[in-house]
């Protein structure tokens, strides 16, 4: 009987609830709909490919990264200039993509993953995307630069580059099985390997991918800058990647690990700048 009138006495209260709401809202129509703005996805229909002073492709959107991101937010434009892009180059094996990725001032200290700046990152996860697509991981050039302005509606510039002609430059190379890092690690003119967050970070998933693959083994290579005679940068080279190779050992990297040099033999940009210089004293760390 209780039971009965609690049943009773709740359908009531629901009655009243609807009983209220409907003469307010629908009667008075005093009940104010939410208002759900969409946010306008701005992008600048600037994206272009080139090659030299040629414009291959135009008119595309520009990619889109949040404040600090390095993931791409893509639109359906984004992914049928990827698509071009690929097709294009299944179709030349003349040509190497370099991709250029841009970060603020602002975003200079973020931590962006692998990488030792959000450019590279940016310009990184865009590789990704065509290494699904079937283009070669050897046909793809990427770079980080700062931009000076503080707001970035285009962070990404993609041109080609001739394969067939001689270049004076070597390729530095931004996968997991052959990752560059430049001598941010080192303190200047110093074979002390002391590695930042990024590095500890790829460290780790190197350790994991390891244990799970023990057949798997590193090779480290050491490059310099031009400074000084060929033979010391030959052997500044080579100590550098003997000291990753101990910290790696020392962080219980288990695995066969070789070192070598080029000195100075293989730069990949212009010796003439500071910025070229630290770029040309790196390592290498090949999985094999």
């Amino acid at each position: 009987m209780r039971f009965l009138a609690f049943l009773l006495f709740l359908a009531f209260l629901l009655f009243a609830v609807f009983a209220r709401w409907f003469f307010i809202c629908d009667i008075l129509q005093l009940c104010e709909e939410e208002v759900i703005e969409e946010v306008e996805d701005e992008r600048l229909k600037t994206l272009q490919l080139t090659k030299e002073d040629t414009i291959i492709l135009s008119g595309y959107d520009q990619f889109l990264f949040a404040p600090e991101s390095y993931t791409p937010e893509l639109n359906d434009n984004n992914r049928a200039f990827l698509d071009t892009l690929a097709r294009i180059m299944a179709t030349d094996s003349t040509v190497d993509l370099q991709i250029l990725g841009l970060f603020t001032e602002g975003e200079k200290d973020v931590m962006a993953g692998f990488y030792e700046d959000l450019g590279l990152a940016r310009a990184a996860a865009v590789q990704d995307l065509l290494l699904t697509k079937g283009v070669g991981e050897n046909h793809i050039i990427l770079k980080g630069e700062a931009s000076t302005d503080s707001l970035i509606t285009e962070p990404l510039q993609f041109s080609f580059v001739s394969n067939q002609l001689p270049s004076e430059y070597a390729n530095a190379s931004y996968l997991f099985t052959n990752m560059t890092y430049s001598d941010a690690n080192f303190p200047s003119n110093s074979d002390v390997f002391d590695p930042g967050d990024a590095f500890r970070l790829y460290a780790d998933s190197v350790k994991t991918y390891i244990e799970l693959n023990p057949e798997k083994s590193i090779r480290i290579i050491g490059h310099t800058d031009n400074v000084d005679t060929e033979r010391y940068n030959m052997k500044l080279g080579l100590r550098r990647a003997e000291s990753a190779q101990s910290w790696l050992l020392d962080h219980g990297i288990e695995c066969e690990i070789e070192v070598a040099s080029m000195g100075e033999t293989e730069p990949v940009a212009t010796n003439k700048t500071s910025e070229g210089r630290q770029l040309n004293r790196r390592v290498n760390f090949i999985i094999e």
